[in-house]
């Protein structure tokens, strides 16, 4: 999992999750979902909560809470993307919810907020960093690569960019670079699960 550099993002959202009413015992495993998903929020495991969301609208497609409960999910895991079309689409469920569009509009907010700090300063590493979390692929690694050139102590733009080559299969690379994240910060817990994780698969994979 990434960690984020963030400007304030804690203080996103804090009304934002939607409360979803109690279903009928027929739909008792949607429930079930429903608690996960805020259980999982509440103590900041996003990803297991993104993951109950995305559940949830596979059950219930048209369910508006649902759509917005993932952006605000999405949000927290540094995907903007992904949380401004969510937002989107819970929109077109409930037109008429100030609360969605007021989340949409901190999301989209913050995404013009990163263009225009770099046209103002492209010499942030905070900013590729950050930018780099709403990106995939090369293009992730690229700003990471960006951030840490203009900060080489930033242990976490090193942590991210592991990951990113990681989900490009560059095991190598991912590893040199969660090291260096390792050398810069020895404690730096997520570098640490994420190096042991990228070592075993890459072990697994010569074995295949």
């Amino acid at each position: 999992m990434k960690t984020l550099e963030s400007f304030g993002w804690a203080s996103l959202l804090a009304l934002g999750m939607a409360a979803l009413p109690s279903l009928p015992v027929a739909a008792q495993s949607a429930q079930e979902v429903i608690q996960t998903g805020l259980e999982a929020y509440a103590a900041g495991e996003y990803e297991a909560a993104a993951a109950a969301w995305q559940q949830l609208i596979e059950l219930q497609p048209d369910n508006p809470d649902a759509h917005n409960n993932l952006g605000a999910t999405l949000y927290y895991l540094g995907d903007l993307d992904g949380a401004a079309a969510a937002y989107q689409q819970a929109i077109a469920l409930d037109p008429d919810s100030a609360t969605i569009y007021n989340n949409l509009g901190v999301v989209l907010v913050e995404l013009a907020a990163y263009q225009q700090a770099l046209e103002l300063d492209p010499a942030v590493a905070e900013v590729y960093n950050n930018l780099g979390n709403l990106l995939d692929g090369e293009e992730a690694v690229a700003a990471y690569q960006r951030a840490v050139e203009l900060k080489p102590d930033y242990a976490a733009a090193y942590n991210n960019l592991g990951t990113a080559l990681a989900s490009l299969a560059q095991y190598e690379a991912a590893i040199a670079a969660y090291e260096q994240a390792l050398e810069i910060e020895p404690d730096f817990t997520a570098a640490q699960e994420n190096l042991s994780a990228v070592q075993d698969r890459q072990e697994e994979t010569l074995a295949e």
